[in-house]
């Protein structure tokens, strides 16, 4: 019988975090924030593959409505492959407001909503200005070929 290689340990996101962690300083000042970590590029990579479990309190509404866009995009693919189920919508919308973190402004959950909602509310506004402005330029493009 041969020895099997040993079986290597499958990192964790902690793992991950704390390879690429810088060495830790004073810490005696409690009334700073905390900042994550930095990651080094190849840890960051590997930290996007590995999925971890995180638990979440969604009210009943938030679930079925999840689980009815979930039904919706799933239904409307035009290529088959990945499953589109209410997990993934939870991690597109986490990822999202990772990449605009800097949007959210508040102390309480529904400041922070607010705050959200209306710089949505800005970019649908200045994306409808923008339709109209082209659509402006476009007839008098028009009127002064004629």
């Amino acid at each position: 019988m041969t020895a099997q290689p040993p079986k290597k340990k499958k990192q964790d996101i902690g793992d991950l975090v704390k390879a690429g962690a810088p060495k830790k300083e004073d810490t005696t000042n409690t009334m700073t924030r905390r900042r994550p970590p930095q990651l080094d590029r190849q840890s960051a990579a590997e930290a996007k593959r590995t999925m971890t479990t995180k638990y979440v309190q969604l009210r009943t509404d938030q679930t079925i409505d999840l689980d009815l866009i979930a039904r919706d995009l799933q239904a409307a693919r035009t290529r088959k492959g990945e499953r589109i189920t209410a997990n993934t919508v939870i991690r597109v919308a986490v990822d999202t407001l990772l990449s605009r973190g800097g949007v959210l402004v508040g102390d309480t959950e529904e400041e922070l909503l607010a705050s959200l909602t209306g710089y949505l509310d800005t970019l649908e506004e200045t994306r409808e200005r923008v339709q109209e402005l082209e659509a402006r330029i476009s007839e008098l493009e028009e009127s002064q070929s004629t």
